[in-house]
């Protein structure tokens, strides 16, 4: 492995995915599980001892998905104890929708449900689920798979610092015990073949200077994620910053002038009262 200083940890997002494999078998999914050969769950005490190496709040938004995370012999337990085992701001599941009609009571646990309809493969349970409108459930319509981006591209081969430009650097992800730089390389492990010891570490309290290790870049370079120009990125931190400043600033200003003004005209009415 190389080192990789510069680079730091991810702090936004946890993915655990609770097993590898689905009830449906797209041809485009991002996650490879149509090529997944050893499919397995993570189990609960697995879970629980994962927790352990992870410290509270370490990450803003602990999601669970897979595969499909409903397909989970114990996935009511997880529910009923993810805030304990995982201390965070928000949760969040990823489904199709498949048994999630069996856990109504359970996901309240989660702020945000991305329920994906695959056109041919789950209208019916995506309608049924969509239609109950619960809260926290966001049902994510794709019309066809051209909406879904060509896993098999490689847009960056001819690209420097890849990782430090893309939106996933912000994820870690864990499968089946071992740990990742980001949330879509182990598909790409699966559809190019790469070996998952070169591109993962094992969930243990050396993890994260482990993962600062993996020479990630190798893989970026093949990974169908196009990462924004340094153009974009610049403009995008602009934009992000302006939104910052005004709301620190401009927005608090406009407050205290509007207040000043109530409060001289109040004093000027005060004052003609006692004139009359």
């Amino acid at each position: 492995m190389k080192s990789n200083k510069n680079r730091k940890l991810n702090k936004f997002k946890l993915e655990i995915d609770i097993l590898d494999f689905c009830n449906l078998n797209c041809d485009l999914c991002a996650r490879g599980i149509p090529l997944q050969k050893d499919k397995r769950f993570t189990y609960y005490n697995e879970i629980e001892e994962i927790s352990k190496i992870i410290k509270p709040y370490e990450f803003n938004t602990i999601k669970i998905g897979g595969g499909e995370p409903t397909m989970h012999p114990e996935f009511s337990k997880i529910c009923q104890n993810l805030k304990r085992l995982f201390p965070a701001k928000s949760y969040y599941l990823a489904t199709n929708g498949f048994k999630l009609e069996n856990f109504l009571d359970e996901i309240k646990v989660f702020d945000t449900i991305e329920l994906s309809q695959y056109p041919g493969k789950n209208d019916e349970v995506f309608d049924k689920i969509a239609e109950m409108n619960l809260s926290n459930v966001i049902p994510v319509r794709k019309e066809d798979y051209t909406e879904l981006e060509d896993i098999y591209r490689e847009n960056n081969l001819n690209k420097k610092n890849i990782y430090n430009r893309c939106i996933y650097k912000e994820v870690t992800h864990i499968v089946g015990g071992r740990i990742y730089p980001c949330c879509n390389i182990f598909g790409q492990a699966m559809r190019q073949n790469i070996d998952l010891n070169n591109i993962s570490v094992l969930a243990d309290e050396n993890w994260r200077e482990n993962l600062k290790k993996i020479d990630i870049e190798t893989y970026c370079r093949r990974c169908f994620v196009k990462v924004p120009s340094y153009f974009n990125i610049a403009l995008y931190k602009t934009l992000i910053g302006t939104g910052r400043f005004i709301k620190q600033n401009i927005r608090p200003l406009k407050k205290y002038i509007f207040k000043n003004q109530i409060k001289r005209q109040i004093k000027k009415t005060n004052a003609s009262n006692k004139n009359i």
